[in-house]
């Protein structure tokens, strides 16, 4: 399969992210670990055969959250795409926690229960999610999956994703339910 990996959100011109800072409750910056984890998942995904192409937005070059998704939809809709993964951290209070994938098409449900099940074995399962208020899951031509890997804002959920030992793992969960849902 040829597949877009996206990293959900950006590092604006001044410095900033457009993401959630778990950082203040023993968390992380969801973008900057989501930016590094999507090289252990596309290696991952390589390894398992498949055509990766990683889209990332230009950082410290928009002003806005606006302009990521013209940046993104623009590649894969251009891309001839089997399949679209956008990488996430969730973020609430201290104590949430775990994992969800959220989804819009039939195709989409398959593969996010698929990776859904596979991640459920590290954090809370939070289930599946129907979502068609998210550009990346309704303006794509492709399927596509949003990863809501685990709460950024979790000191706990933190602790089972960091470093890369742990995101390898993650990724090789993830790429195991794509092949599943394949």
């Amino acid at each position: 399969m040829k597949i877009a990996l996206t990293v959900g959100h950006s590092r604006l011109i001044n410095g900033s992210y457009t993401s959630a800072d778990g950082r203040e409750y023993g968390g992380c910056i969801e973008y900057k670990w989501c930016k590094n984890f999507s090289k252990q998942l596309a290696a991952q995904l390589k390894k398992n055969g498949h055509s990766v192409d990683t889209i990332i937005c230009p950082e410290k070059k928009f002003t806005s959250s606006k302009q990521e998704k013209p940046h993104k939809l623009e590649i894969i809709n251009s891309g001839n795409y089997d399949l679209v993964v956008e990488l996430h951290l969730n973020a609430a209070s201290p104590s949430a926690n775990g994992c969800e994938v959220l989804y819009i098409s039939d195709k989409g449900k398959r593969y996010a229960s698929a990776i859904q099940n596979q991640l459920a074995g590290i954090f809370r399962d939070r289930g599946i999610v129907k979502r068609n208020d998210l550009y990346m899951l309704n303006k794509t031509t492709p399927p596509a999956i949003l990863i809501e890997t685990f709460f950024c804002t979790n000191k706990n959920d933190y602790k089972k994703a960091k470093g890369l030992t742990k995101r390898r793992k993650i990724a090789k969960l993830i790429a195991a339910g794509i092949q599943k849902a394949k």
